[in-house]
């Protein structure tokens, strides 16, 4: 099995949908093609995992900066779909996400629903902390 990380490219468009989707979020195409659009014209990154030459899996990771954090990473959107899980491919993932990072950044953040639980196992034997937990609110303008 190899596994390839390597960026998004546009004719792959689809299968980020349904990734997208498998991650809970059934975007429409113009809202995703707004999304990515968004975080590329930000700097961002969209990486995703080629398992022998099948998508596996997606990450995107962004600099963002606060008045309290100062300059931060954050790696969003980790999706593999079930097919791929356990192999590494979301580890390798995060690991390409990180690199792409460090170069700019000295903390990485994730954040992950309150109700994933494998998925804070999983970040945390990637060294990652829990640091607090929070409500998240959100008003429609």
């Amino acid at each position: 099995m190899t596994i390839e990380i390597r960026q998004f490219e546009p004719n792959e468009f689809k299968i980020l949908q349904q990734l997208m989707h498998e991650l809970g979020y059934p975007l429409g195409e113009k809202e995703l093609i707004i999304n990515l659009n968004l975080v590329q014209q930000r700097g961002g990154i969209i990486l995703v995992a080629e398992v022998d030459g099948n998508i596996a899996g997606c990450i995107s990771a962004v600099i963002n900066a606060g008045l309290a954090e100062g300059l931060y990473g954050e790696i969003i959107s980790l999706v593999v779909f079930k097919d791929f899980r356990g192999l590494g491919v979301g580890k390798q993932l995060v690991l390409k996400a990180e690199d792409w990072l460090k170069s700019s950044v000295k903390k990485i953040r994730i954040r992950a629903n309150s109700i994933r639980l494998e998925a804070h196992g999983f970040y945390k034997s990637l060294g990652y902390q829990e640091i607090k937990t929070q409500i998240s609110f959100i008003k429609t303008v």
